[in-house]
């Protein structure tokens, strides 16, 4: 039993005073309430009524704040509206109030119930999704612009610090619609009016209103994919096709009528089905590179891909994919452009990278020399090389052995230092001394060691 409640129990017959302003229920809600709970409402003291409890609201006039002091040393118990709110609602039947206002339309009082943080989120989606929003925005009028901030309050919950003052940025709206796991509030934005973002034309290929960015979220329901599949439009369906969370059928359905921009969105779909990825084989050269480097690959896709006779320089691409590492011996070996570009591949094992080596000799050395999964005893030999790139590598490469890395940071050249700045496995006294110069100290941005350094100090 909580104190609004206890004090009710024990005080039949008094009466609640409400100081300062109420604005989610009305006097005559409010009065028709403590009556069913054997009580009177009252929200201007006379001096002669018997006050129970005094509920405060964070409104109040200077006379106001004086009379809850008042009472206060008069020993009369106080609580925040807020709190007097919360058990109210507990009182409150959602279907019944849900049936009630479906047969009033009632727009005033759905607008005070949306700002009453007491709901719980089930029941605030099913009054929010019974909101008239007119022919106006969400941010183009008062009541428009208060609904989409009760939203925001609500569902807006960010991992880091969060700026009370994001509540009234659009982008914070959209970033809602990016992130948010439940599949109900996002089907509760899809009743919002579609609020739309400028962009320059470098960002065209990025969603730029509120379907457009609930399409690409994977939490989706399978009826809200079936509803925005229904407007037919091109970037919403390209936004669709790299969404992991659409099947089969709905995956055929945008292939069926794609161009080749939503084509290469469906290469970036790590569900994507087989009989479409086939297809996608026959496609533009871009969409091929893509599907090949982004896709995940089993050994009957490894098959698919044989059967089609593609030119070495797309199978090359398949050197690039980061699923292989099961397939890689299987892989090796198939032509010469591929394992070129394998020998890049961070999931090869070091005997895979050595034998490489073995094969090819010094006409590898370069693409092995970036590769942080090569022995560092390769590394060591290939220190001896005076290309220019390759020692640049070697300046990047985290397994490049230490007493090699110091060696070159005492050659103290600028092209090979940018390189060191790169590397996590320089040691800290020299990534300090690359944080003097304004350059070296941008590249370090990503430098795990340094960010470290600067976190924990």
């Amino acid at each position: 039993m909580n104190k609004v409640e206890e004090i009710i129990q024990n005080n039949k017959g008094g009466t609640v005073l409400f100081l300062g302003r109420v604005t989610n229920f009305t006097a005559e809600e409010l009065s028709n309430f403590l009556e069913a709970q054997g009580m009177n409402y009252a929200d201007k003291y006379t001096g002669q009524d018997d006050i129970s409890l005094l509920v405060l609201s964070s409104m109040m006039t200077p006379l106001e704040e004086d009379l809850s002091y008042e009472l206060y040393d008069a020993k009369v118990p106080d609580v925040k509206l807020k709190d007097f709110e919360a058990f109210y609602t507990t009182h409150i039947k959602p279907n019944t109030l849900l049936m009630s206002l479906k047969l009033s339309n009632n727009q005033e009082r759905l607008l005070r119930l949306l700002k009453n943080e007491a709901f719980l989120d089930d029941v605030y989606l099913k009054l929010f999704k019974m909101y008239d929003w007119g022919s106006e925005g969400l941010y183009d009028n008062d009541e428009n612009r208060d609904i989409t901030i009760t939203f925001v309050k609500r569902f807006f919950n960010p991992d880091s610090f969060r700026d009370p003052a994001m509540v009234y940025s659009p982008i914070t709206l959209f970033s809602i619609a990016k992130d948010v796991e439940v599949a109900s509030v996002l089907d509760a934005m899809l009743t919002m009016p579609n609020y739309e973002i400028k962009q320059s034309k470098r960002e065209e290929l990025r969603p730029k209103n509120l379907r457009e960015i609930v399409a690409l979220n994977q939490n989706i329901s399978s009826e809200n994919i079936r509803y925005l599949l229904s407007f037919n439009d091109e970037r919403i369906n390209g936004f669709l096709a790299c969404n992991n969370a659409i099947n089969f059928k709905e995956q055929k359905h945008i292939y069926s009528n794609a161009n080749n921009v939503i084509k290469r969105m469906l290469t970036q779909n790590e569900c994507l089905d087989n009989s479409i990825f086939e297809e996608l084989l026959s496609s533009d050269e871009n969409i091929v590179k893509s599907l090949l480097t982004f896709q995940n690959l089993n050994e009957e896709r490894i098959e698919i891909i044989l059967r089609k006779n593609l030119a070495d320089e797309l199978l090359a691409y398949i050197g690039q994919n980061q699923s292989i590492e099961e397939l890689s011996e299987k892989l090796l070996g198939l032509n010469e452009l591929l394992d070129y570009t394998l020998a890049t591949n961070v999931l090869l094992k070091e005997e895979q990278l050595s034998k490489l080596y073995e094969k090819y000799g010094e006409n590898i050395v370069l693409p092995l020399s970036a590769n942080y999964s090569t022995s560092s005893k390769l590394l060591k030999m290939f220190y001896l090389n005076e290309n220019r790139k390759i020692i640049n590598n070697l300046a990047a490469n985290k397994n490049t052995p230490i007493e090699i890395l110091k060696e070159l940071y005492s050659e103290n050249i600028y092209e090979i230092n940018r390189h060191l700045a790169l590397n996590p496995s320089v040691d800290l006294e020299y990534l300090e001394q690359f944080a003097l110069d304004t350059e070296l100290m941008m590249l370090m941005k990503e430098n795990k060691t340094y960010l470290d350094s600067i976190t924990y100090k």
